[in-house]
């Protein structure tokens, strides 16, 4: 299974005679401020000639400190998308049951095929603003017995968050057969988020953390896997030598002692995403309403305003992948390039009206 992502593709831009300097992201959702520069300066420092550490130890001492979780429980990886794949090779048999809260990120969909797993969905519906029947979910589970249940909180790409005692009642009913993995990459950029770690001890959850996000290293790939000592073992048995690079040590060290640079990036997320909602409704277009940073926005026509907006240095994510043909997802950037965002739809969308 191929999954479509977000990011620029520099073939695609080429065909238009475009280059990626020449182009406003917002298909991505990462820390709208970009790298820090303590992050940046780590990266260059780091010392290419000798091998990483393959235990990333001191970044996994830092995690452990600042999380305040015993280093046994903590796994770096080259991305959270190389954890996911890991997970599902360490807990899943040909067979096996895996059910996907959905619309959602389409890795966890691949990693458990490829493992040979059977997929089954738990689907949310525009009309419920994307919201899950909790109810039915925690039935749902009860009667399948999953042997593994990927969430994604806030969930990509609809925003939607839910809170801690949903999500106890969720870990709840999967532990009684199964594993829940709670992917909760975008939580750090929420404004009020709540802390997941205690489910790992209650319930035996493994939490997938994506620095890329509230760091913007989505260059040097790096992710983190909270789990119980028995899990974590088993993907790092599986883990490739060296998978973690000695800049993506170096940046994720500074990172996390980092933390001024996420609070600021959390009132310019609060700041844009309000103004670009405001924005886009004053446009006559339907916003889900999301706690993370980005917004699911129905355009109609979503391969479409895609292309335009493209043309005219703009990329937002095309959701027909998500099975959401209409939907485009506008990750949130500072407020003078979210301005800039408003401004290129509105000429797109008048171009529409005078066909």
């Amino acid at each position: 299974m191929t999954v479509t992502h977000g990011g620029l593709d520099l073939a695609e831009l080429r065909s238009l005679g475009l280059r990626p300097q020449d182009v406003l992201d917002f298909s991505s959702n990462i820390n709208p401020l970009g790298t820090s520069n303590a992050v940046r300066r780590a990266a260059a420092g780091a010392d290419l000639a000798s091998y990483p550490d393959r235990n990333c130890t001191a970044l996994v001492e830092a995690l452990s400190a600042t999380l305040d979780i015993q280093a046994d429980h903590l796994l770096v990886g080259n991305g959270a998308t190389e954890l996911i794949h890991l997970v599902c090779r360490a807990t899943l048999q040909p067979g096996d049951r895996c059910l996907v809260f959905d619309p959602t990120f389409g890795e966890y969909e691949a990693a458990a095929k490829i493992a040979g797993a059977e997929i089954h969905r738990f689907h949310a519906e525009h009309a419920d603003a994307f919201r899950w029947d909790i109810d039915r979910a925690l039935s749902t589970i009860r009667s399948l017995r999953p042997t593994v249940v990927f969430l994604c909180n806030p969930n990509n790409p609809t925003g939607v968050y839910l809170d801690a005692e949903t999500v106890e009642r969720i870990s709840a009913a999967v532990a009684a057969n199964g594993l829940l993995v709670l992917d909760d990459a975008y939580a750090p950029l929420v404004a009020d988020a709540w802390p997941p770690e205690p489910l790992v001890e209650r319930y035996g959850a493994a939490i997938v953390r994506s620095m890329t996000k509230h760091h913007a290293l989505a260059g040097v790939r790096l992710g983190v896997l909270i789990a119980p000592p028995a899990l974590c073992a088993a993907v790092r048995a599986l883990q490739p030598p060296w998978s973690v690079s000695s800049v993506a040590q170096a940046a994720g060290l500074a990172a996390v002692e980092d933390e001024a640079h996420v609070e600021a990036a959390r009132e310019v997320v609060r700041e844009s995403k309000a103004f670009l909602a405001a924005r886009l409704e004053t446009l006559g277009l339907a916003v889900t309403p999301s706690a993370a940073n980005f917004l699911l926005v129905d355009v109609g026509d979503a391969a479409r305003v895609r292309s335009a907006l493209l043309e005219r240095g703009i990329a937002v994510r095309d959701c027909t992948s998500f099975g959401l043909p209409g939907h485009i997802r506008i990750g949130v950037r500072i407020l003078d390039q979210s301005a800039r965002l408003v401004d290129v739809l509105t000429e797109v969308l008048r171009s529409d009206e005078t066909r």
